[in-house]
């Protein structure tokens, strides 16, 4: 088990309800993760100022609403979900939002999910700080598996991020 640094551990005794990004990661602004997603047009003071997570009853993970915009949190996954994996969700989705306020299309249709840039960007923040952290190859393929994802799927997500963090190794 990874034994996560303080700016990457989510409090966890929030109830239901919308809240400041930084109230479940109070330290966030000190893990280097969050230097990959801040961008000269949209800096890291702005992003960490602005961005929201909604804690909702449900099933399922963590998502972005782009009306909001904000991350939507399930309340069963915050409150029990593998702390390393929640702590990368979250910059995932905080990706999100960055590329939200730049005006990316987050869902573009014309790719398949493991091929779209917006995802492949947000998966490579969290891989990249997972392997940081002390991932092993097993742990990041689990982490990118979803239900929805075949193995093939997962296998192209991994070329793509790797490609992703190699193109952009100065970010």
């Amino acid at each position: 088990m990874i034994e996560l640094p303080e700016y990457a551990r989510v409090v966890r005794t929030l109830n239901s309800g919308e809240h400041p990004y930084c109230s479940l990661l109070p330290r966030i602004s000190e893990s280097p993760a969050v230097r990959r997603i801040a961008t000269p047009a949209i800096p890291l003071q702005i992003i960490l100022k602005t961005a929201r997570v909604r804690i909702e009853k449900g099933e399922g993970f963590v998502r972005v609403d782009d009306q909001m915009p904000a991350i939507v949190l399930m309340e069963d996954y915050y409150l029990r979900g593998n702390d390393l994996d929640l702590y990368l969700d979250l910059l995932h989705e905080l990706t999100h939002l960055r590329q939200l306020a730049e005006g990316q299309i987050l869902w573009d249709k014309r790719f398949s999910y493991v091929d779209r840039i917006t995802e492949i960007e947000g998966y490579a923040v969290a891989i990249e700080e997972g392997v940081r952290l002390g991932m092993s190859k097993p742990d990041v393929i689990r982490h990118l598996s979803n239900p929805w994802m075949t193995r093939d799927d997962v296998r192209r997500l991994l070329e793509n991020v790797h490609r992703f963090l190699a193109d952009n190794k100065e970010m």
